[in-house]
């Protein structure tokens, strides 16, 4: 009986110790002001818009963050680009990520070029642009924690060929406002989750 209480005993701190550890997950993302010698290095280039933030905190067992850029036509979800995760590294500390758009001209042709800023280094792709006016935010203003399983808005890219149309707004990453009447807009995404790495 004795030998049994004990097992019994070790078993149950066994699981309230793994309990724990699981518990420990926990990150946050703060967006990152840049100085105003870094603004003056960053207008010296061809990036129309750039947004960092920084990632701190660690992941749980079998969890992962993916990252990616939804694309709106027309206030519709048209597709998903740059789609990516974590890589190998479950442990952030002020790791920086960001979203990036450069203006690119490639034979009389108007192309963006979008680049995501990821833990383990960054991704691009270009995509046909033929928008006439344009605006971009940071929908973050200040520290937000993740849920598990829920998407955050980092960054927010819009725009149109008419003369005039709405901002985009979030303050705390979720879903913004105002993208009903978007030709085509860009949100940079990120989601902590469980799903094995793809």
């Amino acid at each position: 009986m004795r030998k049994l209480l004990n097992g019994g005993l070790l078993l149950i701190i066994a699981l309230l110790l793994t309990g724990c550890a699981e518990n420990k997950a926990k990150l946050t993302i703060t967006p990152y002001t840049m100085s105003e010698k870094e603004l003056e290095l960053m207008s010296k280039t061809d990036v129309e818009k750039i947004d960092f933030f920084h990632l701190n905190g660690s992941l749980g067992k079998d969890q992962d963050i993916q990252f990616s850029v939804e694309v709106y036509k027309n206030g519709e979800l048209a597709g998903e680009l740059l789609r990516t995760h974590s890589e190998i590294k479950t442990e952030f500390d002020d790791t920086l990520i960001s979203f990036a758009i450069e203006r690119l001209e490639e034979e009389e042709q108007r192309v963006l070029k979008l680049i995501a800023g990821i833990p383990s280094g960054k991704v691009t792709t270009n995509y046909d642009n033929t928008m006439t006016a344009t605006t971009s935010t940071s929908l973050i203003k200040e520290k937000v924690q993740l849920e598990l399983g829920k998407p955050i808005y980092l960054s927010a890219w819009a725009g149109t060929t008419k003369n005039e149309f709405e901002v985009i707004g979030s303050w705390n990453g979720s879903f913004p406002k105002g993208m009903e009447d978007k030709e085509l807009a860009f949100l940079y995404k990120m989601v902590w989750t469980n799903d094995e790495k793809e």
